[in-house]
């Protein structure tokens, strides 16, 4: 995170509306009052992989019209244009999009939990009920007996591992569940998909507050999460992960 601190001081400094009040900044994303103030007098950032929250952070970047991808020292401090009020970050537009496709009624493409389970009953588990959403799913290998981590068959485009990652890269996952630092975690997650392939569906809510696996920053979220046991004609299993934010 070397420099994050930096970037954030120079882009308040350069904000008219709050260069002279971080307190309200912090409020206005959303923080605590004082979230911004502890973030720039942190020096323990300047040495550390971890960092603040992502989706508060891309709020910050945003009131600060500047984009997430700079303060994390990944791209240029050009400033992000403005489309109806909402800031164009990459990360929150697509993230945006993806929510609104997800709530929106009346969406040919609308897709929910509900509507998978009905697709994976009414199937029989059949992977080409799902051909349509596959778009929006993450696929792994059923796991054997002797893995201890979850392995990655392809990523869906508009997955939210998809928008998180910030591209649809197989590698990128793998290497972040292989190489998870919550060990508890990677065999709960693990242990999740041996009971999805034991009943065939499994729903949870759940949270994560770990650094990204390719950005210097945190991924703080909470999603509903909707694992299913598919099978192709040949008999082939695949695990689908299809999860989306709860808001």
């Amino acid at each position: 995170m070397l420099g994050f601190r930096n970037r954030l001081r120079a882009a308040i400094s350069a904000s008219d509306s709050y260069k002279n009040d971080v307190w309200r900044l912090s409020t206005d994303a959303g923080l605590g009052r004082k979230t911004v103030y502890n973030i720039l007098n942190d020096c323990k950032l300047d040495s550390t992989q971890k960092g603040p929250g992502l989706f508060g952070m891309a709020r910050v970047a945003e009131l600060l019209n500047t984009s997430l991808d700079h303060l994390a020292g990944i791209a240029p401090p050009a400033a992000i244009t403005a489309s109806k009020g909402k800031a164009t970050n990459s990360l929150l537009e697509h993230a945006t999009e993806t929510l609104n496709a997800q709530s929106a009624p009346k969406r040919n493409d609308e897709l929910s939990a509900d509507r998978l389970l009905r697709i994976h009953a009414k199937s029989g588990g059949r992977i080409e009920a799902f051909e349509a959403y596959l778009h929006r799913c993450d696929q792994y290998h059923p796991p054997k007996k002797n893995d201890s981590f979850t392995k990655v068959k392809a990523v869906g485009e508009k997955s939210l591992a998809a928008i998180t990652m910030g591209s649809p890269n197989t590698h990128i996952l793998q290497e972040a569940l292989e190489h998870m630092q919550d060990k508890e975690l990677q065999a709960k997650v693990l242990d999740d998909y041996r009971r999805t392939i034991e009943n065939g569906t499994f729903v949870s809510l759940e949270a994560l507050d770990i650094p990204m696996p390719n950005r210097p920053v945190k991924v703080k979220m909470e999603f509903i999460r909707v694992l299913l046991s598919v099978h192709d004609a040949e008999g082939d299993h695949t695990l689908l992960n299809f999860s989306f934010l709860v808001i």
